[in-house]
């Protein structure tokens, strides 16, 4: 992208396909409209694949990140590498939330995106409690301020609606890149091939952005919800 720009945009995901599941439209609207879009993912999902050694893991999954990276028009990917499946309790153990801070503070975004408080994986929950200490410690301490949204990931709709207000995000030119970044999981798509979790999510994700486009006058659209 050419010209200054507007600002960074920072999404924090528990899982390596999350960012694009959440809010892979958006990413690629605002990294083509002047912004730049770092993804930091909080572990290497390894879970999915016990049978395989956690270094082959990391090193697909890295591979397949920096690829849907590329495709939506982001910045970097960035790994913290916490346990999957526990992610909260080992980051804090490891005593990483300083790591966190020094994200924020190196970036200093206009935006953060990361999960929703009604999300049913314990880990996508857990990555946004991580987030919000972070920034509200910074907030408290230093006067660090911007704007932070939740995305659902494993969640068609928020019924709850908890958070409001709400950011309304056209994707219709940018879906394309969505669906794109998607395919560059090839492990995962192979993985659950034969399972319900593919179908699931990636159309789930077609069924909401198509779902939010009718509510808001667009023909694809993602909804946020504004946490800070």
């Amino acid at each position: 992208m050419n010209g200054e720009s507007k600002g960074n945009i920072l999404v924090f995901c528990a899982h390596s396909d999350d960012q694009v599941l959440g809010a892979g439209g958006a990413m690629a609207r605002y990294a083509r409209n002047g912004y730049d879009v770092y993804t930091f993912i909080f572990s290497y999902g390894e879970r999915s694949h016990p049978h395989v050694q956690l270094k082959h893991i990391a090193t697909t999954r890295v591979k397949e990140s920096q690829e849907a990276d590329g495709v939506l028009g982001g910045r970097g990917v960035f790994f913290f590498g916490a346990k999957d499946g526990n992610i909260k309790a080992d980051f804090e153990k490891k005593k990483r939330l300083k790591n966190l801070k020094e994200v924020l503070r190196k970036y200093r975004p206009v935006k953060i995106f990361t999960h929703s408080i009604d999300d049913m994986l314990p880990d996508h929950r857990g990555v946004r409690l991580l987030v919000l200490k972070a920034y509200d410690d910074l907030n408290k301490k230093e006067g660090f301020k911007c704007d932070v949204y939740s995305f659902d990931v494993w969640n068609l709709w928020n019924l709850r609606k908890r958070e409001k207000p709400v950011l309304v995000v056209d994707v219709t030119d940018y879906f394309k890149y969505k669906v794109r970044a998607l395919h560059s999981f090839k492990s995962q798509i192979s993985f659950f091939s034969h399972t319900f979790l593919v179908n699931f999510l990636y159309v789930g994700a077609y069924i909401k952005a198509v779902f939010n486009g009718l509510k808001h006058g667009y023909r694809f659209a993602e909804v946020f919800y504004k946490v800070r």
